[in-house]
């Protein structure tokens, strides 16, 4: 696979069936169900609440094989955040990852973000491995208990 073959962009609605499927790939790493309206309504909510939310998708031949979200909060000062990194399985360990969050760093240094984090549930080695790679650095453990 050449880095021509793929492109990284700004998801469009002809990718909301690919991202479903991305979604449902990434609930089974975490073994989760995945919910389709759940996510769909978190989207939604991102979107309208955040100035500078994106998605990104890894386009390759009109199939999305890679996307993330990336949103800018504001608080005591403006974070970028990072979350729903996925790949498809096949697609993985090739740099997809790399290019789509380089595509969303670069969104959020062009909006004047200084700092970026990147939320991971109950982080595999291998996405704290990817990240840390990428330069980021362990930063808080949230921990949760239901009741």
């Amino acid at each position: 696979m050449s880095d021509e073959d793929i492109h990284v962009r700004v998801f469009n609605e002809q990718d909301k069936s690919d991202c479903f499927l991305l979604m449902k790939e990434l609930c089974s790493v975490y073994h989760i169900e995945f919910d389709e309206a759940r996510w769909r309504k978190s989207l939604d909510e991102k979107f309208q609440k955040s100035d500078g939310a994106r998605m990104f998708v890894a386009d390759k031949d009109g199939r999305a094989i890679g996307m993330l979200v990336s949103d800018i909060r504001k608080g005591q000062e403006r974070v970028g955040y990072i979350t729903n990194l996925v790949v498809a399985p096949e697609f993985r360990n090739k740099g997809v990852g790399e290019r789509l969050i380089m595509a969303a760093m670069d969104y959020l240094r062009e909006s004047h973000v200084p700092v970026v984090k990147a939320n991971l549930r109950a982080a595999t080695d291998s996405a704290m491995k990817f990240f840390m790679k990428m330069g980021f650095a362990e930063f808080a453990i949230q921990l949760r208990k239901d009741l």
